[in-house]
């Protein structure tokens, strides 16, 4: 009998997929079709050496059962499973499948259930599980044509716990379901397109895609009796076309257009659906008699107007809201017939038919006031609603937004006073300027920010269909930088293209297009605004302020900034017009202006290089700014609050002032590093690297330079970058930087396990230090030779090292030189295997590092108290403390701390009999020790193998896993130690 089920997604069919392969585990989801298959993504179960297949994880009723590979095809992403269900269990009924229809606009409700890494779970002994998710979304139906997919927009993911995985990963080989009927299959998720986006395979494409033998196959596999017919799945789905929305379907009828569309390839428009349904719901309500579409030149006003209308006339009404068809649509636009009341007034009276139009025609002919004409051609169109588009509105309007022709104004005013009218559609860059007692009728959207990420590649690929111009071959990734670079405006990717196109002599690629694009005539002459171009040269000079700003001020701040630079300058009235014109964006609540993005762009690259108001002097204003408004380093809390430092970086970069950068950045780039932004710290390095002539510069900047290398790595970069630094010292004859430089020589080849080379460069570190009267550095230098010495397993020297740093903190009263000795004293006693006093002085470690305020060293402080913990053989605990220990490091953002607690982490589940979790924590670890440049790295990859090994089990190839790893282990005593490994090898052979 077969399992009673009224179609539809059953929670008991769906499946989690656990693959083992040569490289590691992963998981991934599926649903079971029929009683014997379980469809799913190719990719989940590639180079599987064991699939498993569960079903009701954890709940009544679970069962998992072994797996094999049916079909699968890796062109489109899909494969099907055959299972062995337990004996006696019902049949279930056949699952039904069906397509999106991709021949027309529709935006259909999906959904789809999985495991997704962001829905990882803990149980109350550690264990962690994936939670089953079921995530509700839509596809628009046009989107992905290219690559026969479907986009589905959903809830983004409600965490992103690995940055080297996609919080949807799990999720892969979900069933997609529209209604009643699987269309899908989850295939991936682009982090580019933001966390809410997945793409799916269509199982009309997998079929269409396989030759007839493989398609037959698949067929029988999914009980698919006619492949010619899967059924559109609109029945039962919300679709804009349908009666859900209140309005006919599409077979009801079109509505008459008078005018031609006012922008090309309609059926190519770029999604915008948000702002689609704003409209039709602004023009839907009764209430409302116009909406206008504004925004900067080029953002695609007339695109998405021209979409709306072209919806209307196929019957659909955007917004999902009760309003009657319209009976008659006219386009009009200043860029091809015109917009003029006469024209207005005789394409409605066409659409109104014969019976009304030779009425209609005299009324206009008999010298009758305007008003009175107006009253006659909206009594003629009664209650019937009709949709009137104007674009390019601006054209009619004075720089305030006011209209310039008399007519229309009237046209205007007749359509806010009468009882019934028609729906007025307007796109301007320069907002209409209305009574106020108007405003209550008329809605405005907005355009401020260019097409979405994936809106934007697949504009660019359509750009270039025939791939003559070499961006067809251009990876996503590129093309997504080009997006990015001109802020998603679709007029500016259209003409980057174009510029590419039209030049048949240089053949510039479009990086070289990009590097230049506010500077080319072709293109800036095709976004400029209008009003940019009438502006006077001081209206100009404020602008380019505000260009180089690159961020909303006050208007207090913008004053003192321009008349820094011009004192004659008024600047008070030149922003009110600035306003006025529309060329600024205002915030009220903040009382802030700014550029868009893309003006800023053009108006920066307008101004001249030298002069009173050229760029370089300009920025190194804005640079001074920063500088009197920045707080003193007695002051530094947070990162927030060296913003004002890290801006003045920036501007002096602009400037071309890279000796003043590098100062302002040797300020401020080793309290970075401490204070988890060692990234930024590194994108500003490089930003300086290379462009230094003066030695003193380029000392400030290979010194700090190092410090972010030593602690994100590569470390190999890290000696380079220090061994020059000292080098440039000595010469300069700076004790103070060769200290610094040799601190850091030494660390970092002690992080290398070169511990021979460490301990000398630390020790003269110290010394110097200490000459140097400089207690804190000399406190660091101590910390680290104390971490060399036990490294080299000399417990004794390295507790010496920890008394005298407990003497320093005692004389000084200094928190941070306390918490360091506590530190110091923790690896100590590790290193001598006296668990329970490592535990103690880790615990005051991590104290004296809170109260100081300062987290450099919590991290290891942890990570030792877990090693610790697993030395008393107490692994529950140390899986908790290792865990904690990895959150630290992730804060400070240091890869190589993150590897060592994941390393150890992986060794605490093994000892707690958790294998599969080791594998993982211990591939993690390998990943995030090699970006370090950390020797560990490999014995990390062959911890994960000997996991692996074990979870099957295969007890001698783990023991061979495990003997490597150990093998590969240096002397870090913040490491878990080579002798454990060795030992759990050992009993695995003789138990074996």
């Amino acid at each position: 009998m077969a399992l009673p089920h009224d179609g539809g997604v059953d929670p008991n069919r769906i499946a989690e997929i656990i693959v083992l392969t040569t490289g590691g585990r992963r998981r991934g989801s599926g649903y079971r079709v029929t009683g014997t298959a379980v469809l799913t993504a190719a990719h989940v179960v590639a180079e599987a050496t064991e699939v498993r297949v569960r079903f009701n994880a954890d709940r009544p009723g679970q069962w998992t059962t072994p797996a094999t590979v049916a079909w699968s095809d890796t062109g489109t992403d899909a494969a099907v499973l055959s299972i062995e269900p337990p004996a006696g269990s019902p049949e279930v009924t056949p699952a039904r499948f069906g397509r999106v229809a991709d021949d027309r606009h529709a935006v259909v409700d999906v959904h789809a259930a999985g495991f997704p890494l962001w829905k990882q779970r803990r149980r109350p002994d550690g264990g962690q599980f994936r939670e089953l998710h079921q995530a509700d979304g839509t596809v628009a139906a046009l989107s992905n044509l290219r690559t026969g997919t479907l986009e589905i927009t959903v809830a983004p993911a409600g965490a992103d716990p690995r940055p080297d995985a996609s919080p949807w990963a799990g999720m892969s080989g979900a069933a997609v379901w529209a209604g009643r009927h699987i269309v899908g299959v989850v295939a991936e998720h682009h982090r580019w397109e933001g966390a809410g986006r997945l793409t799916a395979t269509r199982v009309d494409h997998v079929l269409r895609s396989s030759d007839e033998a493989h398609r037959a196959e698949l067929a029988a596999l999914l009980s698919i009796a006619d492949l010619q017919a899967l059924p559109e799945a609109g029945s039962d789905v919300t679709d804009v076309t349908g009666p859900a929305t209140g309005t006919p379907s599409r077979d009801s009828g079109t509505s008459q257009v008078i005018g031609l569309p006012v922008a090309h390839g309609i059926e190519l428009f770029k999604n915008r659906t948000r702002e689609i349904e704003t409209i039709g719901r602004h023009l839907g309500d009764p209430s409302l008699r116009m909406v206008t579409i504004t925004g900067r030149r080029g953002m695609g006003k007339s695109a998405l107007a021209a979409k709306f209308m072209d919806l209307l006339h196929r019957g659909e009404w955007p917004g999902r809201v009760q309003a009657p068809p319209p009976s008659g649509l006219v386009n009009l636009s200043t860029r091809t017939s015109g917009i003029s009341l006469e024209r207005l007034y005789f394409d409605c009276a066409h659409l109104l038919g014969p019976e009304h139009l030779t009425r209609l025609r005299e009324t206009w002919a008999a010298q009758l006031p305007v008003q009175d004409k107006l009253d006659e051609l909206f009594g003629a169109m009664g209650d019937r609603l009709f949709v009137i588009l104007m674009d390019n509105f601006e054209e009619l309007l004075d720089d305030d937004g006011h209209i310039e022709d008399e007519e229309l104004a009237v046209f205007l005013d007749c359509l806010f006073r009468a009882g019934s009218t028609p729906r007025l559609l307007v796109t301007t860059q320069v907002p209409v300027r209305l009574a106020p007692e108007l405003r209550r009728f008329v809605a405005q959207v907005e355009l401020s920010e260019g097409l979405r990420p994936a809106e934007s590649v697949a504009l660019l690929r359509e750009l270039d269909r025939d791939g003559s111009l070499g961006i067809a071959g251009l990876s996503d990734e590129e093309l997504l930088r080009a997006a990015v670079r001109v802020h998603g405006v679709p007029r500016a990717l259209e003409l980057l293209v174009g510029a590419m196109a039209d030049d048949a002599l240089t053949l510039p690629t479009l990086q070289d297009v990009l590097e230049n694009y506010a500077q080319r005539r072709d293109v800036v002459a095709g976004l400029a605004q209008d009003r940019y171009r009438r502006l006077g040269p001081e209206s100009r000079n404020v602008l380019g302020v505000l260009a180089a700003l690159r961020t909303p001020v006050t208007q207090e701040i913008l004053h003192r900034i321009v008349t820094a630079l011009d004192p004659g300058l008024d600047v008070e009235p030149i922003l009110s017009r600035l306003i006025r014109v529309h060329l600024l964006s205002v915030d009220r609540a903040r009382r802030t202006f700014a550029l868009h993005p893309m003006d800023a762009d053009l108006a920066y690259s307008a101004m001249p290089v030298d002069g009173a108001m050229g760029r370089r002097a300009v920025e190194r204003r804005i640079a001074d700014w920063y500088a009197d408004i920045a707080p003193p380093h007695s002051a530094w809390r947070t990162v927030d609050d060296i913003q004002p430092q890290r801006r003045r970086f920036d501007h002096l970069v602009r400037a071309g002032d890279f000796v003043a950068a590098a100062t302002v950045l040797s300020g401020i780039s080793e309290w970075m590093v401490w204070h988890g932004s060692v990234l930024g710290a590194i994108s500003m390095h490089l930003a300086v690297d290379g462009r230094l002539t003066d030695e003193r510069a380029r000392l400030a900047h290979v010194g700090a330079f190092g410090h972010a290398r030593l602690t994100a790595g590569p470390m190999e970069h890290a000696v380079d970058l220090f061994t020059e630094a000292a080098g440039l010292a000595e010469r300069l004859g700076d004790h103070g930087a060769l200290q610094n430089a040799l601190f850091g020589l030494g660390d970092a080849y002690r992080q290398l396990g070169r511990l021979d080379a460490a301990v000398s460069p630390l020790a003269r570190a110290a010394d110097l230090a200490h000459e140097n009267g400089d207690t804190e550095r000399e406190v660091h230098a101590i910390l680290s030779l104390g971490l060399a010495h036990s490294y080299l397993g000399d417990g004794e020297t390295a507790l010496a090292g920890a008394d005298r740093l407990s003497a320093l903190a005692r004389a000084t009263g200094d928190l941070l030189t306390e918490a360091r000795a506590w530190n110091a004293r923790t690896i100590a006693l590790l290193t001598l295997g006296r668990w329970d006093e490592t535990i103690t002085a880790g615990e005051q470690a991590v104290r004296a590092y809170r109260a100081a305020g300062i987290p450099e060293g919590i991290n290891n402080a942890l990570n030792a108290q877990g090693l610790a913990l697993l030395g008393l053989e107490r692994s529950g605990e140390a899986v908790t403390m290792l865990k904690a220990a990895f959150d630290e490091a992730s804060r400070m953002e240091n890869p190589r701390s993150e590897g060592v607690c994941l390393c150890n982490l992986a060794w605490a589940y093994w000892c707690d009999g958790r294998y599969a979790q080791a594998a993982e924590s211990a591939e993690r670890a390998s990943v995030s020790l090699r970006i370090a440049g950390a020797a560990e790295a490999a014995a990390a990859r062959e911890l994960a193998e000997a996991a692996r090994a074990r979870t099957v089990p295969r007890p001698r190839a783990a023991a061979d896993a495990l003997i490597r790893a150990a093998d590969a282990l240096g002397g870090n005593v913040e490491v878990v130690g080579r002798s454990w490994l060795v030992a759990h090898a050992r009993r695995l052979r003789e138990d074996s």
